[in-house]
C-alpha cells in the first residue's frame, strides 16, 4: 500500500512547493481581463502609471527565483507523472539506483519507440506550458527558454531516466518545437484577452491557462466569478458562509451544501475478497470555484481508475490505471438560516475515458458504486438536493441525487440506466489544535434499472479530519450490504484539501 500513499501524496506536492513568508491572498483585482494582463506588464510598487515589462523583471527575479520557480515546475512534472501515467509499477516503481545509473551514462537515442504524435506534438506541448509557467513568473523570454531546456533535461535524466534511457528526440522537440508554441499561444492570448469580446477573453483564459493559476508570482486560482486569486498558501480570508462551509466539508461522499472554493485530492484503496485478491485503487482532483455572493458555485472532477494485483475468472488483469470520465457539475443556494442550509445542483459526467485496451476499467467496473464514472462511452446526469444543519460542534448532513446514465449498454446490455443515491453523515468539529473532525457517514443506492445485479447497494464510513486551510482526511468504508458487498471487503480512502 506504501505505492499508493506515494502516489497520493505527490499529487499536492506542487500546491504547496510555493510557499513564502511574504505571499500576499486574496486580492481583490481586475487584472486577468486588463490591459496589463494582456501585455504581461505590471504595475511597479509607487510609480503611478509606470510598469515595468517580463524583460526588466527578469534582471530583478535573478538566480535565486529562477531556481524557486524551477523547483515548482519540476515537483509539478513529478505530480502529474504520478497522476496520469496507465503503468506506474513499470514506469514509475520499477527502477533502483543502479538502473537509473545505467540509463543516465547511456548517449540518448534518438529512436525512442514512442509515436510521432508523443514526440512531436505531445512533448512540445509540455514544453509550451513550462514556457508560459516561466513567462506567468515574471522571466524574460530567453530565461523562460532556458527554463524550458532544463526542465526538458530534468525529466529525461530522471523522471524517465529512471526507467529509461534518456530520448534524443524528446530533448530536442520539447524546446526547439515547445518554445515557439508557447510564444504563439502567449501572444494570441494577450491579443484576445485585451478585446472587449467576452468569448475571446475566455478563448483567451484556455490558450494560456497559466492566467488562471499564477498572479504576482503566487500559485493559485483565479475565480473568475468573484474576480478574486486565491493562494493556495495564504490565509483564510473568511466571508459569510465560508466558515461553516469548511466545517461542512468532510464527508468523502456527500456534496455539502455551502459552495466553498478548494483543491481536493483523493485516493480510495479498496481491497478485494480473496477469489479475486489485489485491490481496485481510485484517484482523482477536484477544483470547486464559488461565486463572489457565495450563493452558487462550479466544480470539476479528474479520475484515474485502476488495478493492482487482481484475478478474474482465473485470469490475472495486468496492473495500471486508466484516465475515467471527467465530472462537471454546480450547485445553488436554495435556502438558508444561521444554523441549516439546502442546496439544490446537477452533475454531467462526460464520456472523456478514451481507453481501456487490457480491460481496466471494464473491470472496476464490478464495482457498481463507481460505474457512472469508469463506464465507456456512458453519459450521466445526475440531479441532486443536499442540507446540513449544525450547532455547536455538532452537525449533519444529508443527500439525495438520481443518475441518469445513457448508453450504457457495457454494463448489462441496456440503454440506459436509472439509479437513486442517498446518504447521511454525522461529524463533531473540536476546536483544539489541528481543528479535528470526526465523523460517520453512511451512502447506498438502489438502480432501479439492473437486471444482472442486485439493486441495492449500502457503506459505511468513518473517518477523522484535521485542519482547516489544509486539510488531510483519513477514512475506512465497509460494504454492509448488496453487490459490491460480494467483492469488497473494505476501503481506505485518504485526502487532501485546500480550502480558500
Amino acid at each position: 500500500m506504501h505505492r499508493y500513499l506515494f502516489i497520493f501524496l505527490s499529487l499536492i506536492v506542487a500546491a504547496q512547493a510555493s510557499a513564502r513568508e511574504d505571499v500576499r491572498v486574496n486580492e481583490m483585482f481586475d487584472y486577468a481581463f486588463s490591459e496589463n494582463a494582456a501585455t504581461g506588464e505590471k504595475q511597479e510598487d509607487g510609480k503611478d502609471g509606470e510598469f515595468v515589462t517580463g524583460e526588466e523583471g527578469e534582471e530583478r527575479l535573478g538566480v535565486k527565483a529562477f531556481l524557486r520557480d524551477s523547483a515548482i515546475m519540476y515537483s509539478g512534472l513529478w505530480a502529474s507523472r504520478f497522476f496520469y501515467v496507465r503503468n506506474k509499477n513499470s514506469r514509475i516503481f520499477d527502477t533502483s539506483l543502479s538502473k537509473w545509473w545505467d540509463n543516465i551514462t547511456t548517449a540518448p537515442v534518438w529512436d525512442d519507440g514512442d509515436s510521432f504524435f508523443t514526440n512531436w506534438v505531445t512533448h512540445p506541448t509540455i514544453g509550451a506550458v513550462e514556457y508560459l509557467f516561466y513567462r506567468a513568473m515574471g522571466h524574460g523570454y530567453l530565461v523562460s527558454a532556458l527554463g524550458v531546456v532544463l526542465q526538458s533535461t530534468l525529466f529525461e535524466y530522471t523522471v524517465e531516466g529512471m526507467v529509461e534511457v534518456p530520448s534524443l528526440v524528446d530533448l530536442v522537440s520539447t524546446p526547439l518545437v515547445g518554445v515557439p508554441m508557447g510564444f504563439a499561444l502567449e501572444k494570441s492570448s494577450d491579443w484576445l484577452v485585451s478585446t472587449d469580446f467576452v468569448p475571446a477573453k475566455i478563448l483567451g483564459h484556455m490558450l494560456n491557462p497559466m492566467r488562471n493559476f499564477i498572479y504576482e508570482r503566487q500559485v493559485g486560482i483565479y475565480n473568475p466569478f468573484s474576480k478574486t486569486f486565491f493562494s493556495v498558501t495564504g490565509p483564510i480570508v473568511f466571508t459569510p458562509n465560508k466558515d461553516i462551509a469548511i466545517d461542512l466539508a468532510y464527508p468523502f461522499f456527500i456534496e455539502q451544501p455551502l459552495p466553498m472554493g478548494r483543491f481536493r485530492a483523493d485516493l480510495e484503496i479498496l481491497n478485494l475478497k480473496k477469489d479475486k485478491g489485489g485491490q481496485f485503487v481510485f484517484y482523482s482532483l477536484r477544483a470547486d470555484v464559488p461565486s463572489k455572493n457565495g450563493l452558487w458555485g462550479i466544480y470539476v472532477r479528474l479520475s484515474q481508475s485502476g488495478v493492482n494485483g487482481v484475478v478474474i475468472n482465473g485470469e490475472d488483469v495486468r496492473d495500471g490505471f486508466e484516465f475515467a470520465n471527467v465530472l462537471a457539475g454546480g450547485k445553488f443556494l436554495l435556502y438558508k438560516t444561521h444554523n441549516s442550509a439546502i442546496s439544490g445542483g446537477v452533475e454531467l459526467i462526460l464520456p472523456t475515458s478514451y481507453k481501456d485496451n487490457i480491460d481496466r476499467l471494464s473491470t472496476v467496473t464490478l464495482f457498481r458504486r463507481n460505474f457512472p464514472i469508469n463506464l465507456q462511452k456512458a453519459w450521466t446526469v445526475t440531479p441532486y438536493v443536499t442540507a446540513a444543519a449544525w450547532h455547536g460542534i455538532f452537525n449533519v448532513q444529508a443527500m439525495v441525487s438520481a443518475d441518469t446514465v445513457l448508453n450504457a449498454s457495457e454494463l448489462e446490455g441496456n440503454g440506459a440506466e436509472f439509479r437513486v443515491n442517498y446518504g447521511a453523515s454525522a461529524g463533531a468539529n473540536f476546536p483544539v489544535i489541528a481543528s479535528p473532525v470526526l465523523y460517520a457517514e453512511f451512502n447506498a443506492y438502489t438502480c432501479l434499472t439492473a437486471d444482472t445485479f442486485e439493486k441495492n447497494d449500502m457503506f459505511v464510513t468513518s473517518g477523522i479530519r484535521f485542519g482547516r486551510k489544509f486539510s488531510p482526511g483519513f477514512a475506512v468504508q465497509f460494504p454492509v450490504a448488496g453487490v459490491d458487498g460480494d467483492i469488497d471487503r473494505y476501503s481506505y480512502m485518504f485526502d487532501f484539501q485546500i480550502r480558500f
